[in-house]
């Protein structure tokens, strides 16, 4: 039903837009790698209108993606929505940062001990409490507040304390079928003297962007274009907006494509069975080019009804095992998971003729 939902208000947008200047969110299906469901790349194209381009002919930056502001027109609610299961090939206790662990919610605490949170129907909860800081955060998207950077990003992890710690390590080698959200190139780092990976911005109320609910198993953000925002102050007072954004970039630095030039890589997921977003993106801009925000919108359904079938002749069989094996032997699959045996009994379970 969530794909209905947003089916209404999107448009589909599979394969690179025919139209190299058009702004768009559109898919790159990577084919079936795994037994788990499809793999595919996600972009967003900015074109090559000389009319926004940078002086030098380079497409214009994505810069965030979310909803329209109060004063702008046409105005554009924003969605973002991930149906069915999605496969994960490195292990999410590597990136404790992932969950709504209690250890953040005692971390953040100490901030937050003065103030009281009002909900909608009148009730009020002291910030004293803990949680209540991180609760309210999470109930409001035009509240913008602690963004956290590599937590979708493949890098390893490491846990002191309180606070996660990066380590420069990224899983390369197993990002061949994972699923992240990303700024750019796997794996490139950016500046000449101190190269630096850069990462997505991501609000902690929106942590659980790849991850779907565990109840009824999909991911969806959705909120309104809001003209007056009537805020929820949350305990330490952050600052309103009248839109919210999902997903920021650094603008600074190039982080075009190199195989699909005038495109943006931002995310790989395999294993749902649909996917979808819509709103518009802004872009990074100045020294006299425009602005304005874009409208775009996405709608992608994968075929994963016979999702053992690596080659898609209709049958799974003896190449589709041959090439799990293959994946196993050459530690494609990362070691701190099951994910390579749990890929052969899969193929196993499935076996014969494909069926509707």
């Amino acid at each position: 039903m969530l794909s209905l939902l947003l089916a209404t208000a999107l448009d589909s947008t599979f394969g690179k837009p025919s139209d190299p200047d058009a702004v768009a969110m559109w898919i790159h299906d990577l084919g079936r790698l795994t037994p788990f469901g499809r793999t595919f790349d996600v972009y967003i194209q900015s074109g090559f209108d000389p009319e926004f381009s940078y002086p030098n002919g380079d497409p214009r930056r994505p810069y965030m993606i979310g909803s329209t502001y109060g004063n702008e027109s046409p105005t554009r609610a924003f969605g973002w929505a991930i149906e069915g299961d999605i496969f994960k090939n490195h292990n999410d206790n590597t990136y404790p940062w992932l969950d709504n662990c209690q250890e953040c919610i005692d971390y953040w605490q100490p901030y937050t001990t003065f103030g009281e949170w009002e909900l909608p129907d009148g009730s009020v909860i002291p910030c004293t409490e803990p949680g209540t800081y991180w609760d309210c955060i999470q109930s409001n998207p035009y509240q913008r507040w602690m963004y956290l950077g590599a937590k979708f990003t493949p890098v390893n992890w490491e846990v002191l304390t309180c606070c996660p710690n990066q380590g420069d390590l990224v899983d390369l080698e197993y990002a061949w079928c994972d699923s992240w959200i990303l700024h750019g190139p796997l794996g490139k780092k950016y500046g000449s003297q101190y190269p630096q990976y850069k990462y997505p911005q991501v609000q902690q109320q929106h942590k659980d962007l790849i991850t779907p609910h565990y109840s009824y198993n999909r991911v969806l953000k959705f909120w309104p274009h809001r003209e007056d925002i009537v805020g929820q102050q949350c305990c330490s007072s952050p600052s309103q907006n009248d839109y919210g954004d999902l997903i920021r970039w650094n603008p600074d630095v190039d982080w075009g494509s190199k195989k699909w030039p005038g495109s943006f890589h931002i995310a790989r997921f395999t294993g749902p069975d649909y996917f979808g977003s819509g709103g518009v993106v802004r872009f990074a801009c100045g020294n006299g080019h425009p602005c304005e925000p874009a409208l775009y919108s996405v709608n992608y359904y994968p075929d994963n009804s016979c999702p053992s079938d690596l080659n898609e002749d209709g049958l799974v069989g003896f190449e589709d095992l041959l090439q799990v094996l293959s994946d196993v032997a050459g530690f494609k699959y990362h070691p701190q998971t099951n994910n390579g045996f749990e890929a052969v009994l899969k193929v196993l379970s499935e076996w014969g003729q494909c069926t509707d």
